[in-house]
C-alpha cells in the first residue's frame, strides 16, 4: 500500500517537473526562434550621436602666483529630442523635467523673447525682424527661426505675444490642458531646442546648469529619455575684488554667433564675455574634445569613445586651456578697493565714485579699481539690483570714466614748454592775480588764490608754479607753447588717446580746434589758457592719468598699459609667453627738465596742504593735486597722482573721487595705499625658498 503511494507521488512530480520545463523550452523557443530575429534587432540597433566636450579654461593668476579664477567640477542637464520620441512623449518628458525645476528651484535656459508669465509681452524690440534674401538666416535669440512657421498661423510683426505664445503652442502640439505658465514654459524649451536644431552636428541643448545631487536624484528617478546629466567644470573666483578686470564667462549671444561660429565654436560653448575672460578668450579658452556616443532606442548609452579625426588619426580627446598670469598685485587690489570704500562715501553728499589706477614704469597695472563695485562670485544672481543701482557699480571708472584732469594736466604744458625753449626752468613769470594779456575780456580769468583769497603767487619759476598750482604762470605758458603744442605733448603722453590696455577702454579727447569742432563749439585763441591748464574739453580716464605720470617720471618712454604678464601651460610646467614690454613713443626728456618738474612734485607732497598725508610714508614721493569743475552748481571732482620712490620711481598713482571737492582730500587715500605697497613690497619680491613650489 505505501509503495503505490510512493509511485503515485513520485509520478506526480516528475509530471510537473516535466510541465514547467516544457513551458520553460517553449519561451526559450519563442525568444530565440519566433521572435529571436526582433530581439536581436532590438539589442543591436544603436542611436548614433556627436557631443561637443568642452575643455576646462586655463587659470587667472595675478603677478605673484596667486589665484584669481579658477575651475571646479559641476554638473548640467543636456537634451537631445532625437532620444524622446513622438512629440506627445517628448512634451511629455519637457513637463516632467520642468515640474522638477521648480520643485527643487533650479532655474533653466530660456532666451524666448516673451515674460515667463501672463499677461505676455515681448521683452525685446522688433521680435520678428525680417532676413533679406538670399542671406543666411542667423541663429537668434528672437523669432527669426519660427517666423515662417508662425506666418502660417497668421502671426507677424503686429501680432501681440498673447496670439504669438498661442500660436506656438498650436505650433509645438502643447496639450492644450496645460495652464499659461506651463504651457509658456514648455514653449520656451521647444524654442530653445528648435534653435539649437539649425547646429546640424550639435544638437544637445544645456537646459541648466551647476545642479546638485538632490536635483541629480529626481532626474534620475523619472528616468526621462533624451535627458542627460554631464560632469563640466565652472568658473569659481578665489577673490572678491578686481570685479570690473576680471570679467564673466557666459552664453554666446546672437550678435555675436557669426563671429563664433566661423571660429569653430558650438552654439552651447561658454565663451568669456567681458574684462580678462573676454580680452585673453584665446589664452584661456582649451581646444574641445569631441565623442562619438551610442544610445539605445530607450535613450540609454550603450557606447562611448574619443571621436577619430579623419584627418589627423587622433582622437579628439579635450585639452585645457593655458594659465594667465597678470600684472595685478591682488593684495594691493584689495588695498586700493578698501580704501576707496572706507573714505570715498563721506567725503561730500554728492559722491558718486572713484577710481584709481597704480602702474609700474613700464606700463604694467599693479592695480585698477573702481568704486563702487560688487563680487564678481554673485553678479549674475545680483545683476538686477546692480543694473538699477543708481552709482552704476557695474561701470569701471578706471578705464571708462571721463574727467577733465585739471592742475595734473600743468605737468604735461611744463614738459611741453621747457622742451620747445617757450619758457626755461629759471625763468620766473608774475602772478598778478588776474591775467591780463587780453585786455578786451571783461571776465578776464584769474589764478585760484586770487579768487578764494584775493592774493597771488608772487613770481614764481616752473617747479615753484607746480608746487603752487599757479593759474597765470600756465596760461602764459600755456599761450607760448600754442594748442598745437599742448596737443602734441599730451598726446605723447597718451592723454585723450587709448593707452594700449588689452581691456575696452574709452580714449577722451584733449582740448583744441579739432575738438571744439567736434562739438561744434567755436574755438578762439584764448581757450588756449584754459586748455593749458586741464579744463575745456579735455577729457581722460585714471588709467591715462597713472600712464602719463609713469611716463614723465621715467623719463619720457611712454609703454602702452597691459594686464598680460605670462602665459604658461596648463600643467603650469613651462612659460609659453611672457610680455616683453616696449615704448609706444619715445618722448626723450631732457634731465634737467624732468628734474625742474619732479622738483615741483616733490614740494607739492612734502610742503603743500597734502604734506601731512604723506609725512610717514617709508619713501619720499612726488604728487600733483587737481580740481576738475563739472559745474557752477556741483562740487568738482578731486583728483590726485602721485609716483614713488622720488630718486628712483617704481609705480605711478591717479586716483579720481567724482564730486570730491580738491586734490587734496584724496590725500588720505593716496596715503594708505602707498604705505600698503612699500611695506609690503620687499616681501613680495623676495625670491621664492628652496624646494617650494612656483605655480
Amino acid at each position: 500500500m505505501d509503495g503505490k503511494l510512493f509511485s503515485r507521488r513520485s509520478r506526480a512530480v516528475l509530471f510537473l517537473l516535466g510541465a514547467i520545463l516544457t513551458v520553460f523550452i517553449l519561451a526559450l523557443y519563442d525568444l530565440q526562434v519566433v521572435q529571436g530575429a526582433y530581439y536581436r534587432e532590438q539589442s543591436t540597433k544603436k542611436i548614433a550621436n556627436t557631443e561637443t566636450v568642452q575643455a576646462a579654461r586655463g587659470e587667472i593668476l595675478d603677478r605673484y602666483g596667486r589665484a584669481l579664477v579658477t575651475n571646479r567640477a559641476s554638473y548640467q542637464v543636456t537634451l537631445d529630442t532625437k532620444l524622446m520620441g513622438e512629440v506627445q512623449n517628448r512634451n511629455r518628458t519637457l513637463l516632467s523635467l520642468l515640474t522638477v525645476c521648480r520643485d527643487q528651484g533650479q532655474d533653466w535656459n530660456d532666451s524666448l523673447p516673451i515674460t515667463q508669465s501672463p499677461p505676455f509681452r515681448f521683452t525685446v524690440d522688433a521680435p520678428f525682424q525680417t532676413v533679406p534674401e538670399g542671406e543666411e538666416t542667423p541663429v537668434d535669440t528672437r523669432l527669426y527661426l519660427l517666423s515662417k512657421a508662425l506666418r502660417l498661423k497668421g502671426i507677424g510683426p503686429d501680432s501681440t505675444a498673447e496670439e504669438t505664445v498661442a500660436a506656438l503652442r498650436t505650433y509645438f502640439e502643447v496639450d492644450e490642458t496645460l495652464d499659461e505658465i506651463q504651457g509658456r514654459a514648455l514653449v520656451g524649451v521647444l524654442y530653445e531646442l528648435t534653435l539649437r536644431s539649425k547646429d546640424i552636428v550639435r544638437t544637445g541643448y544645456v537646459f541648466t546648469e551647476d545642479v546638485d545631487i538632490q536635483f541629480i536624484t529626481a532626474v534620475k528617478e523619472r528616468s526621462l529619455a533624451g535627458v542627460k546629466i554631464d560632469t563640466v567644470t565652472v568658473r569659481e573666483y578665489a577673490t572678491a575684488s578686481a570685479a570690473h578686470l576680471l570679467g564673466q564667462v557666459g552664453s554666446i549671444t546672437a550678435e555675436n554667433w557669426d563671429y563664433y561660429r566661423s571660429r569653430g565654436y558650438s552654439m552651447n560653448d561658454t565663451v568669456g564675455i567681458d574684462g580678462v575672460e573676454q580680452a585673453f578668450e584665446d589664452i584661456l579658452r582649451g581646444t574641445p574634445g569631441v565623442k562619438d556616443v551610442e544610445f539605445n532606442q530607450s535613450g540609454k548609452v550603450v557606447g562611448e569613445s574619443w571621436h577619430v579625426d579623419s584627418v589627423t588619426g587622433e582622437a579628439q580627446v579635450p585639452k585645457p586651456g593655458s594659465n594667465l598670469m597678470l600684472t595685478v598685485d591682488i593684495r594691493l587690489q584689495e588695498v586700493v578697493e578698501e580704501a576707496l570704500e572706507r573714505h570715498v562715501p563721506g567725503m561730500t553728499d554728492e559722491t558718486e565714485g572713484a577710481a584709481c589706477v597704480i602702474t609700474d614704469m613700464t606700463g604694467g597695472v599693479l592695480a585698477c579699481a573702481s568704486y563702487p563695485s560688487f563680487d564678481p562670485a554673485t553678479y549674475r544672481k545680483n545683476y538686477n539690483d546692480l543694473a538699477a543701482d543708481p552709482l552704476k557699480p557695474m561701470l569701471n571708472r578706471a578705464l571708462q570714466g571721463l574727467y577733465a584732469p585739471g592742475s595734473t594736466f600743468k605737468m604735461a604744458v611744463a614738459a611741453g614748454a621747457l622742451e620747445e625753449g617757450a619758457i626755461t626752468r629759471t625763468e620766473k613769470i608774475q602772478d598778478t592775480g588776474r591775467y591780463k594779456h587780453y585786455d578786451r575780456i571783461e571776465d578776464q580769468p584769474m589764478c585760484w588764490i586770487y579768487r578764494q583769497y584775493g592774493g597771488t603767487h608772487g613770481s614764481v619759476n616752473v617747479s615753484e608754479a607746480i608746487r603752487d598750482s599757479c593759474n597765470v604762470f600756465f596760461y602764459e605758458t600755456g599761450l607760448r607753447l600754442g594748442i598745437s603744442g599742448i596737443d602734441q605733448y599730451a598726446a605723447l603722453f597718451g592723454l585723450g588717446e587709448a593707452t594700449g590696455l588689452e581691456l575696452y577702454e574709452e580714449t577722451g579727447e584733449v582740448a583744441g580746434p579739432e575738438t571744439s569742432k567736434r562739438h561744434e563749439q567755436p574755438w578762439y585763441e584764448g581757450d588756449t589758457m584754459y586748455a593749458a591748464i586741464g579744463q575745456g574739453n579735455t577729457k581722460v580716464t585714471p588709467i591715462q592719468l597713472a600712464n602719463y605720470v609713469a611716463t614723465l617720471v621715467n623719463g619720457g618712454h611712454h609703454y602702452p598699459t597691459h594686464l598680460k604678464k605670462t602665459v604658461k601651460s596648463n600643467d603650469f610646467s613651462q612659460v609659453t609667453e611672457e610680455y616683453q614690454p616696449t615704448p609706444r613713443d619715445e618722448i626723450g626728456l631732457d634731465e634737467e627738465n624732468l628734474s625742474a618738474i619732479k622738483w615741483g612734485m616733490g614740494m607739492v607732497a612734502n610742503e603743500g596742504s597734502a604734506a601731512w598725508y604723506f609725512k610717514d610714508l617709508p619713501v619720499k614721493i612726488g604728487a600733483k593735486t587737481g580740481t576738475a569743475q563739472v559745474s557752477r552748481n556741483s562740487e568738482a571732482h578731486a583728483i590726485l597722482v602721485a609716483f614713488a620712490p622720488y630718486e628712483d620711481p617704481e609705480i605711478a598713482i591717479s586716483i579720481v573721487v567724482e564730486h570730491g571737492g580738491s586734490g587734496t582730500s584724496v590725500a588720505a587715500i593716496a596715503a594708505e595705499i602707498l604705505n600698503s605697497y612699500f611695506s609690503s613690497r620687499d616681501v613680495m619680491d623676495a625670491p621664492a625658498a628652496e624646494n617650494t613650489l612656483a605655480r
